[in-house]
């Protein structure tokens, strides 16, 4: 995941590079299992600490995500909402802060045989770390529900890459309701002690991140301005909740009307506009446009090129 990150990573786009920190700092973890030598505790637990800082990161990059769904000039939903959204989902990631230290601190004492305060603490990690992630989910959920003019399906045949998006959120979940079934009760894994569905989760939670690298509304407007059948299905921003913004393509399709209405019909749209402008300048100017010669200011098949407009008859 991390190779296909830089290689699909784009200049100058800070959510790309918090998105590999995230893999970065994951990615040791679990290789203790390869390794026995003195101080293989403060290996496990140094490779730990790495990891729980990517679960921070996750949500920094869940934020990242959604926070164009709360912020900008068109947000999906009110301002009210959105601020005490954008209030509490940051204050409470920040409070875990604390709480992830003092995990890494338990961590550590209780892999070099220390203490055993770990063992009783462990279940509630999840309350740390997971909230903030299945809420972006969630939002994610909703906005394509209730603003989006697809349903799930013709998203996901339309991109199957946000259908394995999607899958890799179901996966994530799943794994982790067993994570925190597993530290409870026993008997879950086939060897007693081990616990692989934390590592299970935390794959598909990274790959929910590295699948579709950009924010969630940029990637559901891009889908709308897709083709299907030759047509537009929706309008660009059909994401957006406000019944009161007129669509970007508004002023392009009044246009096009008033260059169609002019020309007569039976001519496509994106040879109508050139053609018009040539035949209404023709008129205004007459000989003095034409003896610039179409022939040398052609441009394919689209229309013409005007190096240097007329002078206004006097």
């Amino acid at each position: 995941m991390v190779i296909i990150t830089v290689v699909n990573m784009r200049r100058g786009i800070l959510l790309h590079k918090v998105i590999l920190l995230e893999l970065l700092l994951a990615m040791s973890h679990g290789t203790f299992c390869f390794m026995s030598f003195n101080g293989y505790g403060f290996y496990l637990s140094s490779t730990a600490a790495l990891l729980y800082c990517s679960y921070f990161t996750h949500n920094v990059v869940a934020w990242m995500k959604i926070k164009p769904f709360f912020t900008g000039d068109h947000p999906s939903f009110s301002p009210r909402y959105c601020k005490a959204v954008q209030w509490v989902f940051l204050t409470t990631l920040a409070m875990t802060i604390p709480a992830l230290i003092f995990e890494i601190f338990n961590n550590f004492r209780f892999f070099n045989n220390y203490s055993t305060l770990y063992q009783k603490v462990r279940p509630y990690e999840p309350l740390m770390r997971d909230p903030w992630w299945l809420f972006s989910c969630l939002t994610l959920f909703h906005v394509i529900r209730k603003s989006y003019s697809l349903n799930f399906f013709k998203l996901i045949r339309r991109s199957p890459r946000f259908g394995i998006m999607l899958l890799a959120i179901f996966l994530a979940i799943v794994f982790t309701i067993m994570d925190i079934l597993s530290s409870i009760i026993s008997g879950l894994s086939g060897t007693d002690g081990i616990n692989p569905y934390w590592k299970l989760a935390l794959v598909f939670k990274c790959l929910t991140d590295n699948i579709l690298l950009d924010d969630f509304k940029s990637v559901l407007q891009r889908l709308g301005e897709s083709k299907e059948d030759g047509t537009i299905a929706m309008p660009p921003n059909s994401v957006n909740m406000d019944p009161t913004e007129k669509p970007r393509s508004a002023d392009h399709r009044e246009e096009a009307g008033e260059s169609s209405s002019r020309s007569g019909r039976g001519q496509p749209p994106d040879r109508l506009s050139a053609v018009s402008d040539y035949n209404q300048l023709s008129e205004d100017y007459g000989d003095q446009y034409k003896g610039q010669g179409m022939a040398a200011n052609s441009v394919g098949k689209l229309g013409i090129k005007i190096h240097k407009l007329p002078k206004l008859p006097t």
